[in-house]
């Protein structure tokens, strides 16, 4: 029979182990909650990396007044329609939040060069070359003023029946990022306007930005290997080109792309026709 001192040696030894198996488990249950967490947040950063939602949302701010005039595609600056780039500046470039703008005697705004050029120089870059003259598009004419160094924007202005929808952002080669817009028209196919309406793209088109230093600038506009999957009526596909006033216009394309602080757009003077 054990002794007393054993008794008490076997119970401490059993106190021990007891111990010794409670800490034990309790490292294993912090173990398997740490690997939870890290795995959860692994996940979490995961999805945080992949969604590019805010990024597709700054494109579509930048282009909106550029997809609503329906430009025809191009492989390079140098090809695209100089005049529907500048009208697509000039809707970017109004703020209508200003009620500062100076105004002929008509009403009409004179909308300053320098707003235009720093619109200019975020969407297509510093190596976007245009001169300050008179110019028409889409039956629209905008006259220069070189002595207000200003545009006297029309008391009305057309615009067609587009907005963009970003549906895919890709980087590729040569520091190229293809977007795929998708052309969406709150028109229904009657030809009703239905403000709340969430319709699909009629077409797409891939909108190609370059990198130049450390932002990515509009060099092209092509055919877009995305396609309609529904049936469109051809008058809600066409767009149709409807004319606002002037102050629609305002409150509709203004802060439309980041301003930056300087330019150095190449640029020349041309005296109005």
């Amino acid at each position: 029979m054990p002794s007393k001192e054993e008794l008490q040696e076997m119970q401490a030894l059993r106190r021990r182990r007891r111990g010794r198996q409670l800490l034990g488990a309790l490292v294993c249950f912090l173990v398997a909650v740490g690997l939870f967490s890290i795995v959860g947040s692994g996940i979490d950063l995961a999805a945080t990396l992949l969604d590019d939602t805010e990024e597709k949302q700054m494109f579509e701010d930048r282009l909106k007044t550029l997809v609503a005039l329906d430009p025809l595609p191009f492989d390079s600056l140098e090809e695209a329609n100089v005049n529907t780039l500048l009208h697509a500046a000039i809707g970017a470039s109004v703020d209508s939040t200003r009620d500062d703008y100076e105004r002929d005697e008509n009403g009409a705004m004179y909308l300053p060069t320098l707003d235009i050029e720093t619109t200019l120089l975020a969407l297509y870059g510093p190596d976007f070359q245009f001169e300050y003259q008179t110019f028409e598009d889409h039956g629209i004419t905008f006259t220069y003023v070189p002595e207000k160094q200003a545009y006297l924007l029309p008391v009305t202005s057309a615009i067609s029946n587009y907005y963009p929808k970003v549906t895919e952002i890709k980087k590729e080669s040569g520091g190229v990022k293809r977007v795929t817009v998708g052309y969406v028209s709150p028109f229904q196919e009657s030809g009703a306007f239905d403000p709340n309406a969430q319709p699909d793209p009629v077409k797409y088109q891939d909108y190609l930005f370059k990198k130049n230093g450390s932002d990515y600038y509009l060099y092209a506009i092509v055919e877009s290997q995305a396609k309609v999957q529904t049936a469109q009526s051809d008058s809600t596909a066409q767009g149709g080109q409807d004319t606002v006033q002037q102050g629609t216009l305002e409150s509709m394309l203004g802060d439309s792309l980041p301003t930056v602080e300087s330019t150095s757009l190449a640029v020349s003077e041309q005296p109005a026709a």
